[in-house]
């Protein structure tokens, strides 16, 4: 991607899933992953993307078949409303209504924090992977992956428990696009405020066994109401790292 002019892509497709708690609340809303990024603009005139939904990196094209991605779950500080946050790898969803991703969730709802993994292909639920308790500071690995056909494998790995959940599911995406993001997912309908977490850090990227040699104007920053709050740094060295931050 690089400066582009103004252009909509319809935030469609969005579907219900459950936030699973380290400590339960019942008035914890559900948060909703989807498609994006919504709104795409040069900012500030430089080679970034803006969104309300999206930060981080993301690159266009075709022949996608493969992402991983290496993450610690940040934590979530106090807020007065409830507050989202979903940290994830995926493939398609950058200009179609396709997707397949796996993540973290890091959510402030309800007087507490809340904490899961998960899986999706749109236009489907979201589905909470119950056999991994999610805790701040974790080190993730996550991926999608093309095996053959219509058949892909979805995995994620919580590297400090050694808890794990892979499976084959069928998924028939353009592989048009391959994203690694900290997202606002939408709730109730809307896209919900951004949590403030703590700064973390994808590391270890691949798009297609390869590194992904991410570049600036590949940058995608969270902007909402005119804030930009959250912000992904300069990607590293290897082109295949970078670090994202809260800034609200």
């Amino acid at each position: 991607m690089g400066i582009k002019s103004l252009r909509i892509i319809a935030v469609a497709g969005l579907v219900a899933g459950v936030v699973l708690a380290l400590a339960p609340a019942a008035n914890a809303a559900t948060p909703r992953h989807g498609n994006g990024p919504d709104r795409v603009i040069g900012h500030g005139g430089v080679n970034a993307q803006q969104s309300s939904n999206w930060s981080g990196y993301a690159e266009t094209g075709s022949g996608f078949t493969s992402a991983t991605a290496n993450w610690t779950v940040p934590s979530v500080s106090a807020s007065s409303g409830s507050t989202y946050s979903s940290a994830w790898v995926g493939i398609d969803g950058d200009g179609n209504s396709n997707l397949i991703q796996t993540g973290t969730e890091s959510d402030y709802s309800g007087g507490r924090a809340h904490y899961d993994a998960w899986w999706e292909i749109l236009p489907a639920a979201e589905t909470v992977i119950t056999g991994i308790t999610v805790h701040p500071g974790d080190s993730f690995t996550g991926s999608v992956a093309k095996v053959s056909g219509t058949t892909w494998k979805i995995t994620l790995r919580d590297n400090t428990t050694g808890k794990s959940f892979s499976s084959n599911k069928t998924y028939r995406g353009p592989g048009a696009s391959v994203e690694y993001i900290q997202e606002a997912p939408q709730v109730g309908g809307s896209i919900a405020k951004i949590a403030h977490f703590s700064t973390f850090s994808f590391s270890g990227l691949t798009v297609n066994g390869h590194g992904p040699a991410l570049k600036s104007a590949d940058e995608i920053l969270l902007v909402q109401n005119g804030v930009t709050y959250s912000t992904p740094s300069a990607p590293n060295s290897g082109g295949n790292g970078f670090s994202v931050s809260y800034t609200g």
